[in-house]
């Protein structure tokens, strides 16, 4: 049997202190995980460069500030596997 795609979506919005530890655990699961999709909902701070720094690893969208749902919906309408995580 194998196993589902899995993506997995972060959103964030002014979390520039935890946005790389999130990133680097989406990037350590066990099992294979498709993409990851970060959506950055209008940040002030310095998160949008900060998930730049995992440039190829990510999908990064960005986005004016429209609150958690907006940025999870965004997220979804990107993903392109079975099984989503957010």
């Amino acid at each position: 049997m194998s196993l589902p795609s899995v993506s997995i979506v972060i959103c964030n919005f002014n979390y520039a202190h935890f946005i790389a530890e999130a990133i680097e655990s989406a990037l350590n699961q066990r099992l294979p995980v498709k993409e990851i999709i970060v959506v950055d909902d209008g940040s002030t701070d310095a998160s949008v460069e900060v998930a730049r720094r995992y440039e190829g690893r990510i999908q990064l969208i960005t986005q004016p500030n429209g609150g958690q749902l907006a940025a999870y919906n965004t997220g979804f309408e990107h993903v392109t596997s079975e099984v989503v995580i957010f």
